[in-house]
């Protein structure tokens, strides 16, 4: 079958596609740069813009299933996650597509954040698309917490954290293991969420880090408000339907190696 994969060059997507191409499908990467680099192996290349919508009839031109990992959580949000997914769903439904299989996040109809907001409003859209669908919600990605937020909250040599908030932190590689395994049941609707073997707090997420990295802070507690009162109760975890093995540790120490 023909696979294009949306963000094929993103987090998630650089483990979908060649996983996918080991599995025998001929697959299309959607970026708005096309042939941007033959790192992720033998695949074809369509040049896109889902916000505008240039290039989508071409995209999904002869294609059978499309999995959408593209996202964009920090800006123009709404446009990329819902408008996008509809210029992208219109495409599909013309051209015929037989699945579309959507990837989004657990606990986003719990949690009050603006991103969520939007993959909620996103899987709305797949749902109503009038496209066969399927909808996976993961747990937040190992390297969410490991490149991006605590980075974020170091300054100097304080660390911010809000140590209550949990997470049930996954590797990519094995939700990139479950798309392609259910993509041979074809549509499934929305799926059993996916999440990884133990729920932490970013207490002890942090203090993983810190000794995988060898990064010295000053631990100072900032209260769990907002957004981060839902993760706090564990709203985005789900520990009921664990589906990785590799622990946020084992994933550091490979990251880390001479660490």
């Amino acid at each position: 079958m023909r696979v294009l994969v949306t963000g094929g060059t993103g987090v998630l997507g650089r483990e979908v596609v060649p996983r996918l191409v080991d599995a025998k499908h001929v697959v299309r990467v959607m970026s708005r740069r096309s042939g941007e680099s033959n790192a992720l192996g033998d695949v074809e290349w369509a040049k896109a813009d889902i916000m505008t919508g240039e290039g989508l009839a071409d995209a999904v031109r002869h294609v059978e299933i499309i999995v959408h990992c593209a996202s964009s959580p920090f800006k123009k949000t709404a446009e990329t996650d819902v408008e996008g997914t509809r210029k992208l769903l219109e495409s599909a439904k013309e051209a015929g597509v037989s699945n579309f299989y959507y990837i989004s996040i657990v606990g986003i109809d719990r949690i009050k954040f603006a991103y969520y907001k939007s993959k909620l409003a996103a899987e709305k859209v797949v749902e109503d698309g009038g496209v066969p669908y399927t909808i996976l919600r993961a747990t937040q990605f190992h390297p969410l917490l490991a490149d991006n937020m605590l980075p974020m909250m170091k300054k100097g040599p304080f660390m911010f954290l809000p140590g209550a908030v949990k997470f049930q932190l996954i590797d990519p590689g094995e939700v990139a293991d479950h798309i392609v395994a259910t993509l041979a049941n074809g549509p499934g609707g929305r799926l059993p969420d996916i999440g990884g073997p133990q729920v932490q707090t970013a207490k002890e997420i942090a203090q993983e880090w810190k000794a995988a990295t060898g990064k010295s802070y000053i631990a100072i507690p900032v209260p769990s408000v907002g957004f981060l009162s839902g993760m706090a109760k564990a709203y985005n975890c789900c520990p009921d339907h664990v589906g990785g093995k590799i622990t946020f540790r084992e994933w550091l120490a490979k990251r880390y190696p001479a660490s």
